[in-house]
């Protein structure tokens, strides 16, 4: 195998230098090594889908080479393999690390569809790329026909708003919790304390401040809500919903105007929206209203007061139907207010709004996690190179018609952490990577919050956190406190090792 990997660089390697006789430039690309995840001759795998794959991408605007010092994209992925299932999953940077495109393809078999699956992977792959190229959006090395590169000196480090990937890092400032901008330091941001909870917690809101002061929280897995004080680990009080319902969103707002907050707990009932309303009365949650048939979302609008805002369930692939509106209830009633129109790839789980020279702009979440930002024509202004959100937070819809294109009945819908938008109009979005994101298969490893503003053609970023050592399923930044709640998965649930699972709650000091 490894032989037949060797000939097949060689052979690249030597249309290379005939294409650079001929000046021509085309976009050069390098396969490196995948990951094998699953399967049996892993080592022999391994070295099979690099060579397919570089032996199948290119055309006339891209030539394989023989090293990643060459390229100027490189493409690493994972080839997954669960029972007889099998994903083979793609990902492209530039020389400045910055990813290009990830695609993947997936089916059924063994090692023996590996052909097929290869020719069809580095099909997309290479489609994309001409595609990404033609945009602009690749950075591009001239070599001139026939050039030799010289060995690349070591370059002086020079304090500089351009970042590079080869750019030795400069360390200007004591490391901290909060990772900014030169412009936007202003001290060390507190350590800030941390509490292991049992479960495994998807979803948090704040439910305001009990008597002695301290912060409620709202937490809840699949199943269950519970009810928090801050620093404890026992619930306060709490519920759960049916065995065929699953809790996919939870927010903390007076939908009725009667100023008292109720909890909106948005339920999938197998497929079907089924939303309830409970109420905090004593310590207890009193269940108010069910059976809602709406999406919920308490939102603040371009860094406005929270507000109720409610979309309909569509069919299909279209599971948010129509626009969205700010909504108040009575009883079971949902009266709808103002309508927020929504932009491509805009859903009440996807979208807010945020003012720059006094215009209202809105960003989304491109389903593939890209974000990107309308005016109000809803004419695309920009559009990130980097993946945001990234979640594990699911519903399944049945799908008889998609059954026969991908071999699943279900529909998988993934929802991303909340979009918050603070009163500097600063966008604070989650950004979680993972060992391994294929297809529907998502684990993901590591989370982070950033806050990016709109900089007149861009957002760019004003700060960060450090990278958590777990998955971050949600945050919330308590502007009043300029404090930032990360909700963290510690342990995953294990059946057979009878695990239930432990999250955590982390509060850091922004300042």
């Amino acid at each position: 195998m490894k032989r037949i990997a060797l000939g097949i660089v060689m052979v690249f390697f030597v249309a290379a230098s005939a294409l650079q006789a001929f000046g021509a430039e085309p976009l050069r690309v390098f396969v490196g090594e995948f990951t094998v995840v699953g399967g049996q001759a892993k080592e022999d795998a391994r070295s099979a889908v690099q060579a397919l794959l570089a032996s199948r991408i290119g055309g006339p605007r891209i030539l394989a080479v023989a090293s990643a010092a060459e390229a100027e994209v490189t493409v690493n992925g994972t080839y997954l393999v669960i029972g007889k299932n099998y994903s083979l999953d793609a990902v492209a940077k530039g020389t400045d690390g910055q990813t290009i495109s990830r695609t993947f393809v997936q089916g059924e078999g063994g090692q023996e569809v590996l052909f097929g699956a290869a020719g069809a992977l580095a099909e997309k792959l290479s489609a994309d790329l001409v595609k990404q190229a033609d945009a602009g959006r690749i950075p591009r090395v001239s070599r001139g026909a026939g050039a030799v590169q010289p060995p690349v000196a070591a370059k002086a480090v020079v304090p500089s708003d351009i970042v590079r990937a080869d750019a030795a890092p400069v360390q200007r400032m004591p490391q901290a919790d909060i990772i900014r901008s030169e412009e936007f330091r202003r001290g060390t941001p507190n350590a800030g304390e941390i509490r292991r909870l049992d479960g495994v917690f998807n979803l948090m809101t704040p439910g305001g401040a009990g008597a002695d002061g301290k912060r409620l929280l709202f937490l809840a897995t699949s199943r269950t809500v519970q009810l928090h004080r801050e620093g404890e680990t026992h619930a306060i009080a709490g519920f759960t919903v049916g065995v065929a319902q699953k809790i996919i969103g939870l927010d903390y707002v007076d939908g009725d105007g009667n100023g008292t907050p109720e909890l909106y707990v948005t339920v999938m009932n197998q497929g079907e929206v089924a939303s309830q309303v409970w109420e905090l009365k004593n310590n207890k949650l009193v269940k108010v209203a069910e059976d809602i048939p709406y999406f919920f979302r308490a939102i603040a609008l371009a860094g406005g007061p929270f507000k109720l805002y409610a979309q309909e369930q569509g069919r299909g692939r279209d599971q948010f139907y129509g626009d969205v509106f700010e909504v108040t209830r009575k009883g079971k009633k949902i009266i709808r207010k103002a309508r927020v129109p929504m932009p491509r790839y805009g859903n009440i789980f996807s979208f807010n709004q945020f003012r720059a020279n006094g215009e209202l702009l809105t960003v989304v979440y491109h389903e593939e996690n890209y974000l990107i930002v309308y005016d109000k024509t809803q004419k695309e202004l920009w559009r990130s190179n980097d993946r945001f959100g990234g979640s594990e937070l699911y519903y399944q819809v049945e799908d008889l018609d998609n059954a026969r294109i991908s071999g699943d009945k279900y529909r998988w819908f993934f929802l991303n952490q909340r979009m918050q938008v603070t009163t500097k109009n600063e966008l604070l979005v989650g950004k979680n990577e993972g060992f391994f994101v294929i297809g529907n298969a998502r684990m993901y490893k590591k989370g982070a919050v950033y806050s990016l503003y709109w900089n007149g053609a861009a957002l760019e970023e004003a700060w960060r956190t450090k990278d958590t050592q777990n998955y971050m399923p949600d945050f919330y930044f308590d502007e009043s406190r300029n404090e930032l709640l990360l909700l963290q998965l510690n342990q995953r649930e294990d059946v057979l090792l009878r695990t239930k699972g432990a999250s955590s709650l982390q509060i850091k000091k922004v300042e």
